[in-house]
């Protein structure tokens, strides 16, 4: 524990009971996210959430927002992992995150680092280091960037880091999203995808209601 600050590891311990009370419910594992904005940050480097069944939308679902929300699509690339925790496969992400809510870093991790939804794209076996990708809402392109330079065999070894600290760990078949590329504000009524070109297309939609996932 010593490379960590106490404060984010305490709140990783909080984040996991959410998920275990997730997968006891029903829910099953998906895998993990990174979180690398300076809001979630505590300490020196990236911190990380959970992913479940629970809030994954299949391609091209419906995501039902509550009405408080300040919801926005990052576009990622999503990394799949192997049995010896090799990366197997490259593909894109959107995840939905809701940036309303509080400032405070230990909450903001406790509460799963903004996650709201991800819809995964179909995985290939390789993928190039620098991806373009692009945010199309209602057939606009809202916001494109290539993805900075990662070595994602780096990023799996600090996913897999954090959990060790707080007694969890990486295991075959999890998938990685590896932070936002790109993001953008998305309201009700709109159709959204996340283009990182050859590792293809991850797309929603966003309607109103009540409830989170359909």
């Amino acid at each position: 524990m010593a490379d960590f600050d106490p404060l984010l590891v305490g709140a990783l311990l909080v984040q996991l009971e959410g998920r275990r009370e997730l997968l006891q419910a029903g829910a099953r594992p998906v895998g993990w996210k990174l979180g690398t904005g300076e809001r979630e940050r505590i300490g020196a480097g990236p911190v990380v959430g959970y992913l479940t069944s629970a809030s994954q939308l299949p391609n091209g679902g419906m995501y039902r927002m509550t009405a408080d929300a300040l919801l926005h699509a990052d576009a990622e690339v999503a990394l799949e992992l192997g049995i010896d925790g090799e990366i197997a496969g490259f593909g894109a992400a959107l995840e939905l995150v809701d940036l309303g809510g509080s400032d405070d870093a230990q909450q903001i991790v406790a509460d799963n680092v903004f996650h709201r939804a991800a819809v995964f794209g179909p995985v290939g076996p390789t993928g190039p280091a620098r991806p373009m990708a692009r945010l199309i809402v209602n057939g606009e392109v809202r916001a494109q960037a290539r993805a900075p330079s990662s070595d994602y065999p780096r990023v799996v070894h600090e996913v897999g880091r954090l959990l060790a600290v707080v007694g969890d760990c990486i295991r075959p078949g999890d998938r990685l999203i590896t932070g936002a590329v790109v993001q953008v504000p998305v309201e009700s009524g709109d159709h959204v995808i996340a283009d990182l070109g050859v590792l293809g297309r991850a797309e929603a939609r966003i309607s109103s209601h009540i409830s989170a996932v359909e």
